[in-house]
């Protein structure tokens, strides 16, 4: 059945809220864009409902209808209705996302890819809480040492995994930012850290330790990106091969550790004062708000810095009350609240996620799962959590909760460090504060999280025709319109392209701002950003090309054209050029995908087992 695109543009904008809810629309090659001044009106399980819509994103303050290769038709038959300026910016009023919204996204976007590493350590660090909490193993043995290492495996290395994710989303060299972690926590450099007064080339160096620390990280690489595309520029190219990461790792060493890294331990200086003072005065009120911003502090890694408050007042005073009790708070809050999301959300991956969350923050307390990958990543159980832990933490202070010794990372079963003084009251306000954390967090995530949900009324699904199955003598190859590095779609940072919504294939990092033409064919479509091509081959083979995510917000700046719509081109023809820099600058990443969108004709798709490819060399083979 052919799409009426008159009648799906009239029920899009219906959906939308009319013209008058539309302040700005334009497309890309896949998806229009809507720039809504009320953006909770259109719902999004109707809209998809739509026939012809793949799917809806929000994402960068737009309200992006996914389309597919009919978008510019249909975005034509939207033009007739009403009269729509063109806008890449908000919605709200043109105002862009909130600093929250940025903030949280890109924390996210950079600690997703480690999740199965930290769920895993998370877990270890479960099951070996549980074996010494019934004295299955000795903790003086070798089988203890070995399940500690892989529980703290991850944590402790954080910094060098996660300046990997960094780089790759902001588009630098991934491996020196990992070297640039790794030196911030070199055995060698801590040791000498915390002896104090060191310098560097006669500048002072603040004592720090960054193992498992979050923020110096996420400082750091994106100014590596700058100094990178200084260096680029000032090396010459006879000698940029060796100059280029020298100047990079040299430039970059102090920023580190002079500039950016000791800002999380200056903070926590100030951060240890401030809590004295308020204790001191208000005890109640300095652990509420602890627990309920403490999910923040650890994310900077100024939690180190309570530590010696810690153990100030265990040797002093034989208990601590601020540090174990707030983390104690907050990380059940933090599980108490994945186990809801796990509870609501109807996906498997995002509900075993959160299970396994749930259980690492409540049972090891682990939060780093549960925070990067469901509170965070969904914020309203971010929200939820904190009021869990805040309420908590209110009645902790109130009833002078406190722990008389200190273990691993506060958890369900740090129950038994409460254990202690006349009778069995501290213990019984622990458990009371547990209840606390664990049912708050859990019932406000079930108010506050909606999980995005398709529903499909059969009536209104319409089919999309069935067409023979193409038997072919010999294969088609589909030649490399890029060099690069290969990864699989399932990595590329837009759920659109990783969930195959618009075809098969793969995506590539590439390493020049050239693209080729991978067969014969003619040029179906261009998009006025001109980030994208499409082509269909002369074997029947529809080709998209899209350079970078996102892209389409640049307007075709840093983009050159050198093909039209209709135009025929033969394999290894130059059809679009890109400014790699340019891209990056803007804070784009380049990662391109190169997609079959009508594998419906054929039987089968095999991507290169190539990590890396050249222009011309064999990408996909279509059967």
């Amino acid at each position: 059945m052919a799409l009426n695109y008159a009648k799906t543009a009239e029920t899009i904008l219906d959906k939308v809220g009319g013209e008058k809810n539309v302040s700005g629309l334009t497309h890309c090659m896949t998806r229009l864009r809507f720039v809504l001044k009320d953006s909770a009106i259109p719902k999004d399980a109707e809209v998809e409902k739509i026939p012809g819509v793949i799917r809806v994103i929000r994402q960068g303050g737009q309200y992006q209808v996914v389309i597919g290769n009919e978008v510019s038709n249909v975005y034509k038959e939207l033009l007739k209705l009403g009269h729509f300026e063109e806008s890449t910016g908000s919605s709200e009023g043109g105002s862009k996302e909130n600093l929250f919204s940025r903030l949280s996204g890109f924390i996210a976007g950079c600690m997703t890819p480690l999740l199965p590493a930290m769920l895993g350590c998370g877990m270890i660090k479960v099951v070996l809480t549980l074996l010494t909490t019934f004295s299955l193993i000795d903790k003086t043995g070798s089988t203890y040492v070995i399940l500690n290492a892989a529980g703290d495996a991850f944590f402790y290395y954080m910094p060098i995994l996660l300046a990997m994710t960094t780089a790759k989303r902001l588009g630098s060299n991934i491996y020196l930012a990992m070297v640039v972690a790794a030196l911030m926590i070199h055995p060698d450099i801590t040791a000498l850290l915390l002896k104090g007064n060191t310098t560097y080339f006669g500048l002072p160096v603040t004592a720090a330790t960054y193992s498992s620390s979050v923020l110096p990280v996420l400082l750091i690489v994106p100014l590596m990106g700058y100094v990178e595309r200084f260096a680029d520029k000032v090396c010459p190219s006879l000698v940029k091969v060796f100059l280029k990461p020298l100047l990079v790792i040299f430039i970059t060493i102090p920023i580190a550790l002079i500039v950016v890294g000791p800002i999380g331990s200056i903070l926590g200086n100030y951060l240890a004062s401030g809590i004295n003072l308020l204790y001191s005065k208000a005890g109640w009120l300095a652990i509420m708000i602890l627990s309920a911003g403490m999910p923040f502090i650890v994310m900077t890694g100024m939690h180190y810095a309570l530590i010696p408050i810690a153990l100030t007042g265990l040797t002093n005073m034989g208990f601590d009350a601020i540090l174990i009790i707030t983390m104690f708070c907050s990380n059940l809050a933090q599980g108490g609240a994945s186990l809801a999301v796990a509870v609501r959300t109807k996906d498997k991956d995002a509900r075993s996620t959160a299970s396994a969350s749930g259980v690492s923050a409540i049972i090891a307390g682990v939060t780093e799962p549960a925070m990067y990958g469901v509170t965070l990543k969904y914020k309203t159980p971010m929200i939820a959590a904190v009021i869990g832990a805040g309420v908590a933490g209110l009645y902790a202070g109130i009833m002078h909760l406190v722990a008389y010794s200190m273990g691993g990372s506060p958890s369900g079963l740090s129950l038994i460090q409460m254990i202690g003084g006349t009778g069995f009251g501290n213990l019984l306000n622990g458990v009371v504060t547990l209840a606390i954390s664990l049912v708050v967090s859990f019932v406000m995530t079930l108010v506050l999280y909606k999980p995005e949900v398709k529903e499909e009324t059969p009536e209104e699904i319409v089919e999309a025709p069935v067409q023979e199955k193409r038997t072919l003598v010999d294969t088609i190859e589909l030649a490399s319109p890029l060099s690069g590095d290969i990864i699989p779609l399932s990595q590329v940072e837009d759920a659109v392209f990783a969930g195959g919504v618009l075809g098969e294939g793969l995506a590539i990092i590439p390493s020049e701002g050239k693209v080729y033409a991978p067969a014969d064919g003619i040029i179906s479509a261009v998009v006025d950003s001109k980030h994208a091509v499409g082509i269909t081959t002369d074997t029947g083979v529809e080709i998209l090309i899209h350079v970078g995510l996102d892209t389409v917000q640049l307007g075709g700046e840093g983009f050159t054209l050198h093909c039209k719509a209709g135009d025929k081109v033969k394999k290894g023809s130059l059809l679009l050029e890109f400014d790699m820099d340019k891209i990056k600058e803007a804070g784009f990443p380049v990662t391109t995908p190169v997609l079959v969108s009508n594998m419906v004709n054929f039987v089968s798709l095999k991507t290169t087992d190539k990590k890396q490819v050249k222009t011309g060399e064999t990408l996909l083979t279509i059967v």
